[in-house]
């Protein structure tokens, strides 16, 4: 979502030109800052935007005029695009220095939600940018006031979508912040915070995710499945996409560890097993697929940390949700549980003298094996011999 213009837009060279010489000379000629509101007020959003996402210009010359052309830009600016980068890119800046001014715009905006259509590709670009607002109010600053705001958009993941996803994007790499060798407290007290915000997300989805579940499998009106069925589906989006930033973000794909801290020794993986435990068991009663596929993925990456704890969880989403769901189907899931299976039976072997976990090892091949899977089927066929 962009705003673009011509060699020939003059107005928005002029409105340029004013802003770069706020800086040096606003203080001295206030009429600077007078024609910067005006730009404010242009017609065309190409001009304002130059005046809203560089506002901090004038924040030294007058600081009381900045604040109040925020509000003014918060309260009625009717393009998206140029609300969406006065609160990203100007406002941000304020975050730390005040960030009580930042709140009272920033409810402002997000009063306005509903004056704003999505654009074609389905995205809210508004509810992103407060979505991150509130990441790095709540788990970067530990500000009560946006851990509020996800308590609303957590109860209604349908219109709230794109703010909730935002959210947990933010804060992929503070979901691991505490595990890099030189965290220091404030990336601890980061990560409590970021999974606090991950707890408030999940649940709420979860049980949504549940209850449309049982209506779509009722034999209620077309209309009321139809209701339900969208909110299933936001509501599974948003736990997929949380699921996806401890994926990520773990490093369980080799490329991906760039992304964050990651989990890289055996220590961290336990470390991240305890201290995940419930959200975890949260994402265990996902019914989609496509989440529990990467949920398994996780729990192969974090085996080392506690085979017998990450065995126990991976039979417990093969046996429930999954087979429910049908991702024995799934030649993904096939391929998934194989790699587990060998993955178990070459580096942690000894767990299977226990007889239930064998039973319980014996149980998930057969799931696969019964509806065809050629390396399944092998696999449970040579299992006495590989557990000798």
């Amino acid at each position: 979502m962009s705003i673009s213009w011509g060699n020939w837009a003059v107005r928005v060279y002029a409105a340029e030109a004013w802003l770069s010489l706020a800086p040096r000379f606003a203080a001295e000629r206030p009429e600077i800052v007078d024609r910067i509101g005006e730009i404010l007020a242009d017609h065309q959003p190409a001009v304002r935007l130059q005046a809203a996402q560089n506002l901090q210009v004038i924040s030294a010359a007058a600081p009381d005029r900045m604040w109040e052309m925020g509000e003014r830009i918060a309260a009625a600016e009717t393009d998206p695009r140029v609300l969406t980068a006065y609160l990203a890119r100007s406002l941000r800046r304020f975050s730390h220095a005040e960030p009580e001014r930042c709140e009272h715009i920033l409810a402002i905006a997000k009063r306005r939600l509903d004056d704003f259509a999505d654009d074609a590709s389905g995205r809210d670009h508004i509810q992103e940018c407060l979505g991150g607002w509130v990441a790095q109010l709540q788990a970067g600053q530990g500000r009560q006031f946006a851990s509020a705001w996800i308590d609303e958009w957590a109860a209604d993941p349908e219109r709230f979508q794109n703010a909730l996803n935002a959210y947990t994007s933010s804060l992929r790499g503070a979901f691991f912040g505490r595990y890099a060798a030189d965290a220091e407290q404030g990336d601890k007290d980061m990560n409590d915070r970021a999974q606090e915000g991950l707890a408030k997300i999940l649940a709420p989805a979860l049980d949504i995710s549940a209850k449309t579940h049982a209506v779509l499998s009722s034999n209620v009106p077309g209309e009321e499945k139809l209701a339900a069925g969208r909110e299933y589906s936001a509501a599974e989006r948003v736990i997929y996409h949380a699921m996806n930033q401890l994926y990520f973000g773990a490093g369980v794909r080799a490329e991906d560890k760039e992304d964050g801290p990651g989990l890289n020794n055996a220590g961290a993986k336990a470390r991240f097993l305890a201290d995940y435990a419930d959200m975890l068991a949260l994402l265990r009663r996902s019914r989609e697929p496509a989440t529990q596929h990467h949920l398994i993925e996780l729990y192969e990456h974090l085996i080392p940390g506690d085979p017998v704890a990450v065995f126990t969880a991976i039979h417990a989403i093969l046996t429930g949700p999954g087979a429910e769901e049908g991702y024995q189907f799934e030649s993904l899931g096939s391929t998934a549980v194989v790699k587990v299976v060998r993955r178990y039976i070459a580096d942690h072997r000894g767990i299977f003298e226990d007889p239930e976990r064998r039973a319980k090892l014996v149980e998930i091949l057969q799931l696969f094996s019964e509806v065809g899977w050629t390396d399944a089927i092998r696999l449970l066929y040579d299992l006495p011999d590989l557990l000798r």
